[in-house]
This record gives structure tokens, sequence and C-alpha cells, in this order.
């Protein structure tokens, strides 16, 4: 094996890492916040004004860090009707659904990076903290899950479909 390819092989074993303790922590934190303000608002009936702001930031940062988690996992739902019965096509529709899945990936970056930047000028209006930090959800998941596409192709070939089982990480 190479030194590039074990270098992305681990990086993107270290990232998937990554991505899951930071997701159990999310889902932890949006469960004791959502408690936090159920409690407040029915048993003291004194809401905190906060707490469906964070829960509505994390649940973004949870779906987004959660599909680049699914692209590294090959998790997501697939249409595999051609590939099943047309088994020559198999390598090309590889490479084509990847592809695609990539393309977007990138405009979502592209388009996630801009809307990051304008959303710097506007404040929450409960926690008064830049809006850039909900909005850099976006750039953020869309560069894992691109980065795990690129892995997907070191680690399996260009061609190599989607829905085909996946090596063992690592």
């Amino acid at each position: 094996m190479s030194a590039l390819r074990r270098f992305v092989l681990g990086l993107d074993w270290l990232l998937g890492q990554v991505e899951a303790v930071l997701l159990a922590a999310m889902v932890a934190a949006i469960t004791a916040v959502t408690f936090a303000q159920v409690f407040t608002r029915y048993v003291t009936e004194n809401p905190l004004t906060w707490t469906e702001e964070v829960a509505r930031y994390l649940f973004v940062w949870i779906t987004l860090i959660g599909a680049a988690a699914g692209v590294r996992l090959h998790a997501h739902f697939g249409l595999d009707i051609l590939r099943r019965y047309v088994p020559p096509l198999r390598g090309f529709l590889g490479a084509v659904t990847m592809l695609i899945v990539a393309g977007f990936l990138g405009l979502l970056l592209y388009t996630g990076i801009a809307e990051t930047r304008q959303a710097a000028l506007q404040y929450s209006p409960a926690l008064q903290v830049r809006m850039h930090w909900a909005y850099l959800a976006i750039p953020v998941g869309a560069g894992l899950a691109l980065w795990h596409v690129l892995a997907h192709w070191v680690r399996s070939g260009f061609a190599a479909h989607p829905l085909d089982k996946i090596e063992e990480r690592k």
C-alpha cells in the first residue's frame, strides 16, 4: 500500500471516529437542552429563551455531520436496479454515481462557504452570536462528505459503486 493511500485511508478512519464522537456529544447536548426547555416551560413555568435556538442549531449540525458519516459508511439509500440487472454497467454506473455525488458536494461546499460569509453579518435572536456558527455546518458537512468520496475512490477505485460492500476500514 502506498504512503499516500495509507495516509488518505488513515485520515478517513480518523475523521470517521471524530464524527462519531461529535455526533454522540451533539445528540447528548440536544437531548439535555430539549429536556431543559420542556422542564422550564411546564414545571417552572418560566421557559429558558435560548434553548429552542440552541436545539435548532445542534439539529442542523447533527444532520450535516451525520450525512457526511453516512457517505463514509455508504449508508445512504440508493436505487440499484440497473446495477443489479445490467452487470456490465456496474463500473460505469459507479463512476457516474460518485461523480454526481462529488459534484453536488462540491457545489454545496462552494455555496456553503459563500452563505457562511454572508451569515457572519447577522446575529442570532436569542443567543446574540454571529450566525456563521450555525451556517458553518454546511461547508463542514459538505467538506467531510467530499473527503469521504475521495477516500472511497482511493479505497475501492474510481469505478466502484457506492452500494458495493465496503472493505474493512484501516
